[in-house]
């Protein structure tokens, strides 16, 4: 049995790859995930503006 693990930067590429992936024998083994990679407050002087998020969309597959 083989094992890998894809992922994106958005739920489209991920789509894409996991597609791309299951035309090629590979089988969906659990849900997908969603990380946050990196994660970066930002500031104007004192004052926190908004937080920047890296985001990772991952999909684990198996072929047997």
């Amino acid at each position: 049995m083989e094992y890998k693990v894809v992922y994106g930067e958005s739920p489209s590429e991920l789509t894409r790859l996991v597609s791309e992936n299951l035309q090629n024998g590979w089988e969906l083994s659990g849900s997908h995930q969603v990380v946050i990679r990196r994660q970066q407050n930002r500031y104007r002087g004192d004052q926190m503006i908004d937080t920047f998020n890296e985001i990772e969309y991952s999909q684990t597959l198996i072929k047997k």
